[in-house]
């Protein structure tokens, strides 16, 4: 097969690529990275470029794309195969995303006779990674860094992800070798922004959920992506980084906790760790709320725990203009009159571009507010910013062509109220189903803690409305910041914090929500908005 030559624009960077190769492959080859949430199967539309030479669109170009972004010559980087010489005009933008790395500090125990010498602890999110440099001797933060998962533009989920490793020649190795790629970046950066040795960091702590754990080890995932989603390392790991290609001393070793259940992972297990829900002398919901929502319940320290399916719809994957919380994004918005503008907050107090998770529970929240949806999630013709066109159905308008300098506007539409519905049940009947297990009601719950980037960021008004949390009073509801990375840094201190670790995981009982005779009845239930 024949090479042919690609141009990236605007940066003129030049590769040799075989005839055949997808633009979104060529960008992967060269490290460039365009939104690609589906994982390159056509169906979420968000890898748009320009291409010139161009040719006839496909009919998942047709799909996704308007009239006048295929007359300029816009097209699915995943769709588009490249046969001759081509010239590619990626999105031009300067991003700042939203990462959440503050934790609650906690008191932990440390082990003895480590003088200067210097960890890290590594929270591996499915989107995004937080590296902290903490002193052994005394476990204070030195510093910390942050960065998005580069495994993002092989698929924005799990699942997409553990299709690629499955279906592609090499393909566990490859996204093994862009995650370990970039932690040996963060590594660099933290000893650069501190000054010292890298000899002088002699342990590494990982924790993520069951996918991240396994892609990071190159470990089997087919288990993973069939039921009963078995993971095929369950137990704690400790090896040597340099096994990996993690650029550490001969002296260091890595460890990762243990995995409780297919999509409960070492981040759960974090979870439960910094927050001692073994201790807790109340009734504790605790949620991560994302593709693969984690719902822990202590039952005055007795523990359960279920992996809640959400899908990406919170991550704006599956919305028509959602994304990820960076520039360009609203994170907020309320609706005072419902023929008036909506409020909207944008990160980085740039030009709207889309709507993420934050946004998304706001838009829906405050549709069901002003009635322009009702509680069965069905759009109304109550509003004059409620349109219709043969494309999108249904849809209303957040901003308008003419509310917009770049003339682009942003809805939402229904197809996006039924994602969030989906994605909600998947929470609410988790919750339900764990509280059912243990002979609680929702009444009977004391506190709700919100674990992750997103359960930090959401209004708690917007999402009892919509019936994402359980009805409680908004002060019982408590974001616990990035609980996962604090038990990291519990787990990094000490062995006696690794032993407790272990402990918790056998102590936690894990419910397999499919097995369950009425998750069927409940999911269905919960679908209303309410």
């Amino acid at each position: 097969m024949s090479n042919v030559v690609v141009i990236f624009e605007p940066s003129g960077l030049r590769v040799l690529v075989e005839s055949g190769t997808t633009i979104l492959e060529a960008t992967r080859k060269v490290g460039l990275h365009i939104s690609s949430d589906c994982g390159g199967r056509g169906s979420c539309g968000k890898c748009r470029v320009v291409v010139h030479p161009t040719r006839d669109p496909t009919d998942q170009d047709i799909e996704h794309l308007s009239s006048g972004e295929l007359r300029i010559g816009a097209r699915l980087a995943c769709r588009y195969q490249i046969e001759e010489q081509t010239r590619i005009m990626l999105p031009q933008r300067k991003e700042q995303v939203k990462i959440l790395s503050k934790s609650e500090t906690k008191e932990w125990t440390i082990d003895p006779q480590l003088q200067n010498q210097f960890g890290i602890a590594l929270d591996l999110g499915t989107t995004t990674m937080v590296a902290y440099l903490l002193e052994l001797s005394n476990g204070n933060q030195i510093a910390q860094v942050e960065s998005l998962n580069p495994q993002t533009a092989y698929g924005e989920d799990v699942i997409s992800r553990i299709t690629y490793a499955a279906r592609e020649k090499d393909g566990a190795i490859i996204l093994q070798e862009r995650v370990v790629n970039e932690i040996n970046h963060q590594i660099s950066k933290l000893v650069e922004n501190t000054g010292i040795n890298l000899n002088q960091i002699r342990r590494i702590v990982v924790v993520g959920n069951t996918a991240m754990h396994h892609l990071l080890l190159a470990a089997d995932t087919i288990t993973l992506g069939l039921s009963p989603y078995l993971p095929s390392i369950s137990g704690p790991t400790t090896i040597k980084p340099q096994q990996l290609g993690i650029q550490m001393s001969d002296d260091s070793e890595l460890y990762l906790p243990s995995n409780i259940a297919g999509f409960v992972g070492g981040d759960t297990v974090g979870f439960i760790l910094s927050q001692r829900l073994d201790l807790a002398d109340d009734v504790v919901i605790g949620i991560d709320i994302g593709t693969n929502g984690e719902i822990v319940l202590s039952d005055h320290g007795k523990m359960y725990c279920c992996s809640a399916a959400a899908g990406p719809a919170f991550e704006g994957s599956t919305i028509l203009h959602g994304m990820r919380g960076q520039t360009g994004a609203i994170e907020y918005l309320s609706i005072e009159n419902k023929d008036g503008r909506p409020e909207i907050s944008i990160i980085g107090e740039s030009i709207p571009r889309g709507l993420c998770g934050s946004a998304i529970v706001d838009v829906v929240a405050e549709l069901l507010k002003v009635g322009i949806i009702d509680n069965t999630g069905r759009l109304l013709k109550q509003s004059i910013r409620v349109q219709e066109n043969e494309k999108q159905g249904l849809s209303y308008l957040i901003v308008t062509k003419d509310e917009n300098v770049q003339g682009n506007q942003i809805i939402f539409t229904q197809k996006d109220v039924r994602q969030v519905q989906l994605a909600k049940a998947a929470i609410q009947a988790g919750t339900t189903l764990l509280l059912e297990r243990v002979g609680k009601s929702v009444s009977e719950i004391d506190r709700v803690l919100l674990a992750g980037a997103f359960g930090n960021y959401i209004r708690p008004e917007s999402a009892l409305a919509i019936g994402l949390l359980p009805k409680v009073e908004v002060s019982q509801i408590i974001p616990v910041g990035n609980a996962a990375g604090e038990g990291a840094k519990g787990l990094l201190l000490s062995k006696k914090n690794r032993e407790l670790a272990e402990r918790l995981v056998k102590e936690t009982q894990y419910i397999e929500l499919a097995s369950q005779e009425r998750f069927q009845e409940v999911f269905l239930q919960s679908i209303s908005l309410q």
